[in-house]
This record gives structure tokens, sequence and C-alpha cells, in this order.
């Protein structure tokens, strides 16, 4: 295996695509349906936590801490929505 060769299995590929897609939909979500906010905060974490355990699998330090602070700030948009709302 040559070093610009891919060394990720089927299964981490369609969880990391599936979080890549989740996190794309959220977005959406935001830009089109803005009263749909708390929802796209749900999809969204359900994709960084896709992401973050492809990370984990593969020990990527930066993902790692990346998809972290994408759950975290998303967690912290449910609170905020919650208590100001």
């Amino acid at each position: 295996m040559d070093q610009y060769s891919w060394n990720i299995s089927a299964p981490e590929q369609v969880l990391s695509m599936l979080g890549s897609a989740v996190i794309l939909l959220a977005y959406f979500l935001t830009v089109t349906k803005p009263d749909k906010k708390v929802l796209s905060f749900f999809i969204s974490i359900l994709g960084g936590v896709c992401l973050f355990i492809v990370a984990m699998i593969y020990h990527n330090v930066g993902f790692i801490f990346l998809e972290t602070a994408w759950i975290a700030i998303n967690i912290w948009g449910i609170w905020k929505g919650r208590v100001s709302g």
C-alpha cells in the first residue's frame, strides 16, 4: 500500500458519509426553515456523533476535537433555545 492509499473500511466510510450528509441536512434546515432550529441542532448532533466515532476509530485527534466542539456548540444552542424560548 502506498502513502496515498485510503486506509478506511467500508463501515467507517458509510458512517462518515452518513454523518456528513446528516450535518448538511441540518444546515439546510437551518437556512430554509429557521423555525426548525432546535430540530436542526438535534440532527447536527447526530451527524457529529457519527463523525466523532469515525475519528475515534482512527485516533484522529484534530477531528476528535472538532467534532467534540461541534456537538458541544449544538447542545449549547438547544439549551439556549430552551432557556430563552
